[in-house]
């Protein structure tokens, strides 16, 4: 899969690697190789480390600059403001992802990496703050949650600087729950899948693969945009991108197919 265009993270390209056996099967043929990601966990380089959070993985050391392109062509944002913390946080959320899809969900670890994923994606107050592609990518997190419509708290601390900024967070709402996430992601899913404008720098694919397995009206509903949409891009994509991309293209033409199939059959909705 492509990788880093100006860095090579050996902990992103494991997670990266290992990401397709532990979506598709639920599990990896070798366990051990998920112990070097859960030892990145509160390292220097994580996403908001220098401001106390000490939940989040470590894909890059402090001095790498968290820029690479994803499996299916998208590459984070940099900016003088925020440097490359979203590169970081995607990252983290990336690692996350492979370890809760391998099994990992029922570590502590992981749960609170679940929480810190969150916490400046879902949590923050007044919208949507973090970027379509760094939100969309969380979606995974809430389709893989097997506690997804359950009222049980996240485990996010909320003590850390980061965390302390009143124009971000409601400093007097800390407590949300699992079904709380799954709302809101939905919510922004049907907002996103309106008009291919509402997802900048994020292809409607990221999006689409993670709602297959959300078995909610809300996903239905998105998808059935997205499959009308189009997904033409501007620029041309790696080779290996546009087979990712293709590959999540034909996951939606079966569902659709499917869908079809029970209406005409008398199953009714999706």
């Amino acid at each position: 899969m492509a990788m880093a265009e100006h860095n090579t993270s050996e902990t992103l390209a494991l997670a990266l690697r290992l990401w397709p056996q532990a979506r598709d099967t639920g599990a990896v043929d070798d366990p051990s190789q998920l112990d070097a990601l859960l030892a990145t966990l509160g390292k220097p380089g994580a996403s908001g480390f220098d401001a106390g959070v000490d939940g989040t993985f470590a894909a890059f050391s402090p001095e790498q600059e968290a820029l690479f392109t994803l499996p299916t062509g998208e590459r984070p944002a940099s900016d003088p403001a925020s440097g490359d913390e979203e590169g970081r946080l995607l990252a983290h959320i990336l690692v996350t992802r492979t370890l809760v899809a391998a099994g990992l969900h029922v570590d502590r670890r992981v749960q609170r990496a679940i929480g810190h994923a969150y916490a400046p994606t879902w949590c923050v107050r007044g919208g949507y703050q973090a970027s379509p592609l760094v939100l969309a990518s969380t979606l995974w997190l809430v389709a893989l949650d097997p506690l997804g419509k359950s009222d049980r708290p996240l485990a996010i601390d909320w003590e850390p600087a980061l965390y302390q900024d009143p124009e971000r967070w409601d400093l007097d709402y800390r407590l949300f729950s699992h079904y709380d996430i799954r709302e809101r992601s939905l919510d922004w899913v049907m907002y996103a899948s309106i008009d291919r404008a509402r997802h900048p720098g994020c292809s409607m694919w990221t999006i689409v693969e993670p709602l297959l397995r959300l078995a909610d009206d809300r996903a239905y509903q998105a998808l059935g945009a997205f499959a009308e949409a189009s997904d033409t891009e501007e620029e041309d994509l790696p080779a290996m991108a546009v087979l990712e991309r293709g590959r999540v293209e034909g996951l939606l033409r079966a569902f659709t197919a499917q869908a079809r199939q029970r209406r005409a059959g008398g199953g009714g909705g999706q």
